[in-house]
């Protein structure tokens, strides 16, 4: 993503976003952002404009499915205004899968070859 697609104005942070066939610009409050993280008020005050762009850039598809479900109730809206952005239910769907580290159990590739990663034998012959 861009860095100027994501910004911050005041206590919310905007994001302009491709969402069912349009732009949209979605602003994500301030509220919105400490509810999530479980942060307690004086925490969220702290919050740097920065550090609440970063969340809005790292946690893009929780504010997607936020607005996806505001377009349902309103699917001509093109700037949208996200107050929460979901249960602990839907904060569990988008944690990160493979946190246990690389899923691949070792060298898929079938054997290093002499000729630089050719075949063994020459197919014209």
């Amino acid at each position: 993503m861009e860095n100027d697609t994501v910004r911050s104005m005041g206590e919310s942070t905007l994001v302009d976003v491709w969402i069912n066939g349009k732009m949209r610009s979605v602003c994500v409050s301030r509220g919105a952002i400490e509810s999530f993280l479980q942060l307690a008020p004086d925490a969220s005050a702290k919050m740097s404009e920065d550090e609440r762009r970063e969340f809005v850039r790292t946690h893009l598809a929780i504010v997607v499915a936020a607005t996806k479900e505001q377009l349902a109730a309103n699917p001509v809206a093109e700037t949208l205004l996200i107050d929460t952005l979901g249960s602990q239910e839907k904060k569990k769907t988008f944690v990160e899968r493979r946190k246990g580290g690389d899923r691949r159990k070792g060298d898929r590739r079938a054997g290093g070859s002499a000729k630089g990663g050719r075949r063994q034998s020459d197919r014209r012959s």
